[in-house]
């Protein structure tokens, strides 16, 4: 009888072969799998990830708890400082006339703090919010330099936040900053400098 061997190392996911074809260190599916070998020998195991703990709650200014439709459209690790940021979209928000409620939210693993960056919920035309947030363009690419933060989610022009700055919460309902000013590109001046 033959024996057959199955080498762990590649442990690559491919969803696009039929499962009696995919070659040797590859599978269909995994969920909550994690794959381990030794550079040494060809034994390998698959083990159970370790899930997830909920740490904090989000809410709205006043206390007003996210709907159940808020998802987590971005998320960024800054290792260094031992701090998780995301960016957060509601499209269900019970409070303000745009239904919607866009948030950029961090969280310190070591001293447990939440801090909410910055908090949207219209940009004053009672349609969207400045941020404008949407599930379906998730942010895939975020960097952070100093104290700032680059991010886009290829809807929106690619914008900027400064960690250490203050944006004011909505007034009213109505956020009370502009889109240009979290722009990374500024807009050129109308006019030349008068001295």
């Amino acid at each position: 009888m033959a024996n057959i061997q199955r080498n762990f190392v590649a442990g690559r996911m491919n969803k696009s072969l039929d499962e009696r074809l995919i070659p040797n260190g590859e599978y269909i599916d995994a969920l909550n799998v994690r794959l381990g070998s030794t550079e040494e020998s060809e034994i390998g195991a698959v083990e159970n990830a370790k899930g997830n703990v909920q740490v904090t709650t989000l809410q709205y200014i006043e206390g007003t708890p996210l709907s159940s439709s808020a998802r987590c459209i971005g998320v960024f690790e800054d290792g260094a400082n031992e701090t998780i940021y995301w960016f957060v979209h509601d499209p269900a928000f019970t409070v303000g006339a745009t239904g919607k409620l866009d948030l950029i939210v961090s969280y310190n693993v070591i001293t447990g703090s939440l801090i909410y960056h910055v908090v949207s919920i219209n940009s004053g035309n009672n349609t969207s919010t400045t941020l404008n947030f949407d599930s379906n363009f998730l942010i895939t690419s975020v960097n952070k330099i100093d104290n700032l933060i680059f991010f886009t989610d290829n809807l929106n022009p690619p914008r900027v936040i400064n960690i250490d700055s203050n944006y004011s919460d909505p007034y009213l309902n109505v956020d009370q900053f502009t889109a240009e000013q979290l722009l990374v590109i500024k807009k050129p001046t109308l006019a030349a400098p008068t001295l």
